[in-house]
């Protein structure tokens, strides 16, 4: 995968998975050995899974951004990217999350990724957003 096929690829599944909540399509883009490290702490596939679902009680939409900075390493199959995401609540609440992502691509599917967040709005209801496991409102 180049640069822009891994880009493409990671904001299809952008698409598909956070914003639009299609757990169907899971398989097309993440390893079933999925590993996952987002601020100190590690996740599998299951865990992984899980996290989405307890995203998708608490939310009521999530818009990411463009990328606002890339890196891309071919040889590594790694992509890096920093961006944010727009985050409204069920119970109203808005807040903007900065993320910065690494992502490993193996054989055309995610194979790891590390990420920090960040919460740059409401940072007390937001901070855990990006790696919670149980459904917060």
């Amino acid at each position: 995968m180049n640069k822009q096929e891994a880009i493409r690829f990671i904001s299809q599944m952008y698409n598909d998975i956070i914003v639009n909540f299609d757990f169907v399509k899971i398989p097309d883009y993440f390893h079933n050995r999925y590993y996952q490290v987002t601020d100190g702490k590690k996740i599998n596939l299951e865990e992984f899974k899980n996290h989405l679902t307890a995203l998708k009680a608490t939310v009521d939409k999530i818009t990411v951004s463009p990328f606002y900075d890339t890196l891309y390493d071919e040889e590594l199959q790694t992509l890096t990217l920093r961006y944010t995401v727009d985050v409204t609540k069920k119970s109203g609440t808005r807040g903007l999350i900065e993320l910065i992502a690494i992502f490993e691509i193996k054989n055309g599917k995610i194979v790891r990724c590390n990420e920090i967040s960040h919460a740059l709005h409401h940072v007390n209801e937001f901070k855990e957003l990006a790696s919670i496991s149980s459904p917060v409102v």
